[in-house]
């Protein structure tokens, strides 16, 4: 799983910006079938990245907390990405679809969270180092964690030095 971190900041280095974000939206996907292996697909990546990465896309409004971006809308976001509005669960969805017409990934850093036409800006560079970070932090919480630990091994494995 590190070394798929580590690929993403390498990427995000380069400004090789298709990369990073195939990359930051698969990371939950690797992650969540480690943390929650038995909860179907959408599910478990909703919950991963609601607990890792969704606290940086939520902030407090006089009636209670605002999500920019959730769990489930970064999942739908994926599908649109990797598998163009498909799921295999569910083949076509619609969420995935809107998904690329409700999200935008700038390069300009002040534009991040802000919405412009009903379309959440998102910036590239820090939308990936957050789910990076996200995902760092999720590996050091489960590192004296037996079952997890033991799913991380029989990853899949690419030598290349960190």
């Amino acid at each position: 799983m590190q070394v798929f971190v580590a690929s993403l900041e390498q990427c995000l280095k380069s400004e090789n910006w298709p990369a990073a974000l195939c990359l930051a939206l698969s990371l939950p996907d690797m992650a969540g079938a480690i943390e929650n292996p038995e909860a179907k697909p959408q599910k478990r990546y909703a919950q991963w990245f609601d607990r890792w990465v969704g606290p940086k896309y939520r902030t407090n409004v006089l009636s209670g907390q605002h999500a920019f971006l959730s769990g489930a809308e970064c999942y739908a976001l994926k599908c649109a990405m990797l598998y163009q509005g498909f799921d295999a669960d569910n083949g076509r969805r619609k969420d995935a679809i809107d998904a690329f017409y409700r999200f935008h990934f700038t390069s300009v850093a002040t534009e991040h969270c802000e919405h412009k036409n009903r379309t959440l800006q998102l910036h590239t560079d820090r939308f990936c180092r957050d789910v990076g970070e996200g995902c760092e932090a999720w590996l050091k919480s489960i590192k004296n964690d037996a079952r997890k630990s033991a799913a991380l091994n029989r990853a899949l494995k690419i030598a290349i030095p960190l």
